[in-house]
């Protein structure tokens, strides 16, 4: 199949804006060519020009997201050098989406914004209202072309034109699960490795109940999440999918593919045996689940790879604290029709970084870019400067860091939003990478190593189209309704309803705009052969 137009991008859900306003985006960007790109001598007899960059604003007290110590060193080393006067527009992390929208219809986006959201970058590229950035990138940013690479780069591509600089995603895991080893002790079983055994051992949590909790013994803890509705129960999913064909991935919803719903119909006698909490529907965000993990009532979780050995919320740790010998281990318990273990990776692409079609400063914002390639400068963005920030390195990996809250606010730092180009500490290569990673767990790098290790085992990426499918923006807030009915109702229905409920809840979804997703897919499927 020739699918020029498919890339392998996010999971993220997709986002129906509505910007009706953005036709508005369409400004003019004559004025591309700035002073900046001019010789040394006359740059500087010329008056500098301003490059303003989006920078969340986490509402860290005491931290100043647009004049800080990180601000102020990037206007000596690139803007001074280069004639540009940097400034920095912040905005609230919680508000970015709604924020960034109103600026950009309004024609007062910063010359550099970006998102992680698919569905509003799918907006602006089907309102005309982004830059084309490829011939720019192929004047001014060799450096940063050779950095991200031609594969990653396609994932900013829509139609053939660059309209995104995707940042290059360090970490790609996404899932791994965790299990009682306390508790399979006490019962006599191993880790589990397949499918089967995975339910040997949760039948026996529910039976004998080693925890002695009684009714609070929770031998297999999920949430629904409405955002992320199969999160805590998607490596189960996974692996009751049967083999199907490169058409039917890219183009079927979960609730059809084949074997998906004898994985729901799995769960529904997970429920009904007591082994999933009759609560799990009253927790829509995951903080019951965190509170019963470290409260020693759970047994077995999948959720993400890192979760359980987070300094925050510190579940792991409070559970060892709250009961003495308790340990959750990481594993990767189910097995596919190929006895592999599916589950879903993270695109290689974390933000999507874009110049409004209204921008004039389109080069500056590419050299801005190019000069933060650099691995000098990712370090110092990302890393700040040792005996300030920092008071160790090993193997040139900086470590033990003070938190802001240890630092007086002139020396208080920003390690994740001023680094745009790349999500994820950055040191040459992954090993390396890993191991930088590993140090934000202390106690738990060994461990941290292990799961993100099985996060990537036989694990895949989601497809995408990089032509905006319209009936998903268009349906997407009513099918995301429809997928937690269908997701509860199918759970907790009596076993002998499941066809029926599963069966009706589906063919429903579909007429509410499923069928006519997969419709609008298959074209441009068969468009591109």
């Amino acid at each position: 199949m020739k699918n020029a137009k498919i890339r392998i991008a996010s999971c993220a859900l997709l986002l129906s804006i509505g910007l009706s306003t953005l036709v508005g985006c369409g400004g003019g960007s004559s004025e591309q060519a700035s002073t900046s790109g001019s010789s040394p001598d006359s740059a500087k007899k010329a008056d500098p020009v301003e490059l303003t960059v989006e920078v969340f604003d986490r509402a860290t007290p005491g931290y100043q997201a647009d004049n800080n110590f990180q601000t102020k060193w990037i206007q000596d080393n690139f803007g001074t050098p280069n004639n540009i006067n940097m400034k920095f527009i912040p905005i609230l992390r919680t508000q970015e989406v709604e924020k960034l929208n109103v600026l950009m219809a309004a024609n007062q986006a910063p010359d550099i914004c970006f998102t992680y959201n698919d569905g509003v970058i799918y907006n602006y590229v089907k309102s005309g209202g982004l830059t084309d950035l490829g011939p720019i990138l192929d004047e001014y940013g060799t450096n940063l072309k050779k950095y991200l690479g031609d594969e990653l780069l396609s994932y900013g591509k829509f139609d053939g034109k660059q309209l995104a600089v995707p940042a290059k995603r360090v970490i790609e895991g996404c899932f791994a699960a965790y299990i009682r080893k306390d508790w399979l002790d006490k019962v006599g079983l191993p880790v589990p490795k397949t499918t089967e055994e995975w339910y040997t051992a949760m039948k026996a949590f529910a039976d004998k109940d080693p925890g002695g909790l009684g009714d609070k013994n929770i031998p297999f803890a999920i949430w629904a999440d409405p955002n992320n509705i199969n999160w805590t129960s998607s490596m189960l999913l996974e692996s009751f999918k049967e083999k199907i064909t490169e058409e039917q991935r890219m183009t079927l919803p979960n609730w059809v593919v084949p074997g998906f719903k004898e994985g729901m119909r799995f769960m529904n006698k997970l429920y009904s045996e007591g082994i999933i909490s009759p609560q799990f529907t009253l927790d829509k965000d995951g903080k019951q689940m965190e509170k019963d993990i470290a409260q020693g009532r759970v047994g077995f979780i999948i959720n993400s790879y890192d979760f359980p050995l987070r300094p925050v919320p510190g579940v792991l740790t409070e559970l060892q604290k709250n009961i003495p010998g308790a340990d959750f281990i990481e594993c990767d318990p189910f097995t596919n029709y190929e006895g592999k273990h599916p589950k879903m990776k993270y695109n290689p692409n974390g933000l999507y970084i874009v110049v409004p079609k209204s921008s004039k400063r389109a080069v500056e914002a590419i050299k801005y870019l190019e000069w933060m390639s650099d691995p000098e400068v990712l370090k110092f963005l990302q890393n700040g400067i040792k005996g300030e920030q920092y008071t160790d390195e090993q193997d040139g990996i900086p470590l033990n860091f003070f938190t802001n809250d240890q630092l007086p606010d002139d020396k208080k730092a920003n390690f994740t939003d001023l680094s745009i180009i790349v999500n994820g500490k950055e040191f040459g290569d992954q090993e390396r990478n890993i191991k930088s990673a590993s140090y934000g767990y202390p106690g738990f790098e060994d461990r941290f190593q292990k799961a993100y290790e099985i996060s990537l085992t036989d694990a895949n990426y989601m497809p995408h189209f990089d032509s905006v499918i319209e009936s998903q923006a268009k349906y997407s807030k009513t099918l995301a309704d429809k997928d937690v009915e269908i997701f509860v109702k199918s759970i907790t229905c009596k076993p002998a309803d499941f066809d029926k409920t599963y069966d009706s809840l589906v063919a429903d979804y579909m007429k509410a705009g499923g069928q006519e997703i997969v419709d609008e897919k298959l074209n441009i499927l068969k468009s591109a052969k």
